[in-house]
């Protein structure tokens, strides 16, 4: 039993997300809607595993393992997958297994995508459950499994093992501390995180002093604000387009900080689903464009500090990573 993810596959839809540019020849706000590549890229990585699809069994540490227990393991190849307590840092939480009794006993392996359409589609179902029904698919946390190996399979073997993971857009995973079933599922960072840049594409988080795509400046709970139903993305806009210019502000130091250091405040909306699975938290952020408006530019430095804004594309990294592995910074 090994996991399939070895190439990328389509995220989960990202926050919807908005651009503020303060008007001041007007004192107005004007609201511009801004494309997906202010947000997270539609692709990232997989749970790591020892060896590439169908190649060699996994640990017997993988069948031991029962809903609500958590996993780990620092070797790229996952070489060192043991069983930890969910209240350390793992990158893998059990969510259950799922009988593939829709392929019968002379069934051929599947394919890569198919075994990657197959996890999307069951363990949403088999995580959605173990959640209480509500896990957010556009939240933190993606969906990952450990099928049976080529062997396994032709012997009969079917059971996906499905599991929670916390994927950056490079591919590696970061970890996880606590049982995500109590846990805010939003998709945030905390105010001071900058998000790497790859190219003009959002990436992993990095140190502020380094080249990024995005500053989180406040985190901002709706359900604050908005006590009930779900709030319309128009109501959501009209509260933070004020909310995150104040927050924004309080955090850079002034007014026009951000605008004076050629940055923009944009925020996060939540979509209903979001709202229905328990997630009520967005982020305030700060990037800036390319002069041509093609893509994000490379930032160097906080905005409460000294910042230099890129007039070109950031560098893009084209060296292969090894889906899976362990990332080196905590995210959240």
């Amino acid at each position: 039993m090994v996991p399939p993810e070895r190439t990328p596959e389509p995220r989960r839809k990202p926050p919807n997300a908005k651009l503020v540019m303060v008007a001041a020849a007007v004192g107005a706000l004007l609201i511009l809607t801004v494309s997906i590549l202010l947000n997270w890229p539609m692709e990232s990585g997989k749970v790591g595993g020892p060896a590439g699809i169908g190649e060699a069994p996994a640990p017997e540490v993988v069948f031991e393992t029962r809903a609500g227990e958590c996993l780990n393991w620092t070797e790229p190849d996952a070489a060192d997958i043991r069983k930890v307590t969910c209240a350390e840092p793992h990158l893998f939480e059990v969510t259950g297994p799922y009988d593939l009794k829709e392929f019968g006993p002379t069934a051929p392996f599947p394919s890569t995508q198919q075994w990657q359409d197959v996890k999307q589609q069951r363990c949403i179902e088999v995580s959605a459950q173990y959640l209480g029904g509500k896990f957010d698919e556009e939240g933190r946390f993606t969906v990952g499994a450990f099928t049976p190996s080529q062997e396994g399979w032709a012997d009969g073997d079917r059971t996906l093992h499905c599991g929670l993971q916390q994927p950056g857009p490079s591919g590696k995973l970061f970890p996880i501390t606590g049982e995500a079933s109590k846990m805010d599922q939003s998709n945030v960072y905390p105010a001071g995180r900058c998000l790497g840049i790859n190219g003009t594409q959002v990436w992993d988080p990095v140190d502020c002093g380094r080249p990024h795509a995005v500053e989180l400046s406040a985190v901002i709970n709706l359900g604050e604000q908005f006590k009930d139903d779900f709030p319309s993305e128009n109501d959501q806009d009209g509260f933070l387009a004020t909310k995150c210019e104040e927050l924004t502000a309080a955090y850079a130091g002034g007014p026009t900080t951000a605008k004076d250091k050629g940055l923009i405040v944009y925020w996060d909306t939540l979509s209903e689903q979001s709202w229905a699975a328990g997630s009520r938290q967005v982020n305030c952020k700060l990037s800036a464009q390319l002069p041509d408006g093609s893509g994000l530019a490379p930032v160097t430095g906080s905005v409460k500090r000294r910042v230099q804004v890129g007039t070109a594309p950031a560098g893009q990294n084209t060296a292969p990573t090894e889906p899976g592995a362990p990332a080196t910074e905590q995210p959240r």
